[in-house]
């Protein structure tokens, strides 16, 4: 599994940092060298969009797992913006 999480530092202090966002990456397929992943979005309430937290899955087919991992994080992204990451959720 790969998790990715989105923290924000204000003004760079550690001290303040949370999480605002979460993605977790699965292999759904034992591995296969062409592998299909679930993707879990997670994000929390934000104030300055207005956006209310949200979940969301959806699905990475048939990626070639002999790329680099930021190409199968950019088709989880995407995967996620057809869905409409949070937008609805307003």
């Amino acid at each position: 599994m790969i998790k990715v999480t989105i923290e924000i530092i204000p003004g760079g202090y550690a001290e303040g940092r949370r999480t605002i966002g979460l993605m977790h990456i699965a292999n759904i397929s034992d591995l296969a060298r062409r592998s299909d992943y679930r993707v879990d979005f997670t994000e929390g309430n934000n104030p300055l969009t207005g956006m209310k937290s949200f979940t969301r899955t959806v699905y990475v087919r048939d990626h070639d797992r002999n790329q680099s991992v930021w190409s199968l994080i950019e088709k989880a992204i995407a995967a996620g913006k057809d869905a409409g990451f949070g937008r609805d959720s307003r």
